[in-house]
């Protein structure tokens, strides 16, 4: 039977690619730094087939022996255990550091923990790499009109030089990692969601996703003014099937973008609005809303997987949050 490992398996990607391998009936190694954990083990092990095909080990980047004893016999990796790093060891905001606490505390986590895990795969024979990074290392040097995984590229040194160190880890993270695995000969595929919505598992229900939604269902916007930008967004279930079919395809590569649509930021509190109608709203935005953001998504579609409109998204995200609030 076919053996998956997931790095990261506790975290918001990372269980809800463990579920639907189980689904598919997979056989999955999920790593968490504990793996003791009890809130955490109880979750995923409620999941349908974990009892039967789910083992759980815990693994840390400071310890690359850990990895290979996650990786041994797996056909292939989903690395999902690098969340975006918002704030350094002393709560500094990274928008605060200078740029060498904004490479050491930041990026360099981030890059150097994905080295750690990449080469334990590829120790182990791992085919297979199914990587999630971020939209935020979508942002090229010149602006362009219509967004394709090919031209929505970042400049690393363009991020750091702005200070924007959170999404700088996330490029550099992306060239070692195709550089490590075209050295190393195992397939990659890149993933580049942002807000992902719909139901989590019981750890997870104070994830800050789900924070737009949830702040509205309790009467506390996440807004005093709704903002004149927009949010990317797709139901997280849809975004794991992604990583399935990129890992199910053997012609799959490359980046993928893993959203639905963009919206302005007051396209999501109407639809929000509509779905609790006595939920108070934030403030009007002052000024003229900006074009959402374009993606062209011939790649993603090659994958074959249907994507939730965010109307049937937030509808289902606002359901699951009210049904665990009463």
């Amino acid at each position: 039977m076919t053996l998956l490992t997931v790095a990261g398996a506790s975290g918001l990607v990372g269980s809800t690619i463990t579920a639907e391998a189980l689904a598919r009936g997979y056989t999955v190694r999920g790593t968490l730094r504990d793996a003791t954990d009890t809130a955490k083990r109880d979750s995923l092990m409620s999941l349908p087939g974990a009892k039967e095909r789910l083992t759980l080990v815990s693994a840390d980047t400071s310890d690359p022996a850990s990895f290979d004893a996650a990786c041994e016999g797996a056909d292939a990796i989903f690395v999902a255990c690098f969340p975006p790093i918002y704030k350094a060891a002393d709560g500094t905001p990274a928008t605060q550091l200078d740029r060498q606490r904004g490479w050491d505390e930041i990026v360099a986590p981030v890059v150097d923990g994905c080295r750690t895990v990449l080469q334990a795969a590829a120790r182990q024979g791992v085919g297979t790499v199914l990587l999630c990074s971020s939209t935020s290392s979508t942002n090229p040097p010149e602006p362009v009109e219509v967004k394709t995984e090919d031209n929505a590229v970042s400049s690393g040194e363009q991020q750091m030089a702005a200070g924007k160190y959170t999404s700088a880890e996330k490029i550099y993270m992306e060239e070692m990692a195709q550089a490590l695995c075209d050295e190393a000969g195992m397939r990659l595929c890149i993933f580049l969601p942002t807000m992902m919505l719909g139901p989590v598992l019981p750890h997870l229900q104070g994830n800050e996703s789900l924070g737009l939604v949830r702040g509205m269902i309790e009467g506390r916007p996440q807004h005093e003014r709704i903002p004149t930008g927009s949010i990317s967004a797709a139901h997280v279930g849809d975004v794991a099937k992604l990583f399935l079919a990129g890992y199910e395809q053997p012609e799959a590569r490359g980046r993928y973008f893993a959203v639905r649509d963009s919206w302005p930021v007051a396209d999501f509190y109407a639809e929000l609005g509509r779905l609790l109608p006595d939920a108070p709203q934030p403030l009007p935005p002052e000024g003229e809303i900006e074009a959402p953001t374009r993606f062209d998504f011939t790649r993603q579609r090659s994958l074959g997987v249907t994507m939730r409109d965010i109307p049937e998204v937030l509808a289902e995200t606002v359901a699951f949050l009210r049904g665990k609030q009463g």
